[in-house]
């Protein structure tokens, strides 16, 4: 999902953030810098052919469907489907993809999807698995909107320590703040387990079940202050936003401390890691 690092994919806890601010922030800072690339990533995985049909679910701004499109042509259909009302218009606002397919976008939970059944070649969905409140009914509709033969690729987030900026940021957040003000911070990376994403599909009736890790270089041109900027779109949003100023700056102060190791010429250089599961529908 490409709104895997925020709580916009968590159909929980996402009424307590302003949603505009959330959504324009992650569109700005997070989807150039890790959802494009990501999304280049799992899209090597799927190997579109032109005329194919996707489903993103869990679309967020669109990031892996405009990319699917451009990929299976203007004879493809590709469908984006969040719960996320200020995700979607977001994406519907942005010009159609040059000689690729037009992309339709529903606002539409991961259980039940607002889609017919076998409908599709390939469903894909990018960092939104491990926010869904019930994972296995997620993979259920992703089966039921599949064709026979067809194909599924999903990214989920390896654990927080794996990721050197967000273990950081997290450090220092718990250093300046109350525990359980910090605990939804690293919800993005709460199912980090293989073995556990690969059952989820091997359980519900999906054959051919791969899982890979795979790493990915990540860069914050604008450097520290690019990154505390990006707290504006993490599930603790509200909270930074409350923050009076002298927690405030004492905050800043602490992740400028953390990620010092990860500075380089004013920008923060580090990787993201991620498994990939890859699983096919039966014919």
């Amino acid at each position: 999902m490409s709104t895997g690092i925020i709580a916009v994919a968590d159909e929980r806890t996402f009424t307590c953030f302003s949603v505009g601010s959330i959504a324009g922030t992650y569109q700005e800072i997070y989807v150039p810098r890790i959802f494009i690339p990501w999304a280049r990533l799992l899209l090597e995985r799927a190997a579109l052919r032109p005329g194919e049909a996707v489903l993103d679910v869990a679309t967020g701004p669109g990031t892996v469907a405009r990319l699917a499109a451009e990929q299976v042509g203007p004879q493809g259909r590709v469908v984006g489907a969040d719960f996320s009302e200020a995700m979607i218009a977001i994406a519907k606002a942005k010009p159609a993809v040059p000689r690729g397919a037009t992309v339709e976008y529903v606002v539409s939970p991961a259980a039940p999807l607002q889609v017919d059944d076998e409908a599709f070649n390939v469903v894909t969905c990018q960092q939104g698995l491990q926010f869904f409140p019930d994972r296995g009914a997620a993979v259920r509709e992703m089966y039921r909107a599949l064709k026979p033969g067809g194909r599924v690729i999903a990214a989920v987030w390896r654990e927080i320590a794996l990721q050197p900026h967000f273990a950081a940021v997290e450090a220092a957040l718990r250093e300046c703040l109350p525990a359980d003000q910090v605990e939804p911070f690293g919800a993005p990376f709460r199912w980090p387990s293989t073995a556990a994403l690969g059952a989820a599909f091997t359980d519900e009736g999906f054959a051919n079940v791969s899982v890979e890790v795979v790493h990915h270089p990540v860069t914050y041109e604008g450097g520290v202050a690019q990154l505390f900027a990006a707290l504006a779109a993490s599930p603790i949003a509200s909270t930074i936003g409350d923050l009076d100023p002298a927690t405030s700056a004492r905050l800043r102060s602490a992740v400028a401390r953390h990620l010092a190791p990860l500075a380089i010429d004013g920008q923060v250089r580090t990787q993201m890691v991620s498994n990939l599961v890859t699983a096919t529908k039966g014919t």
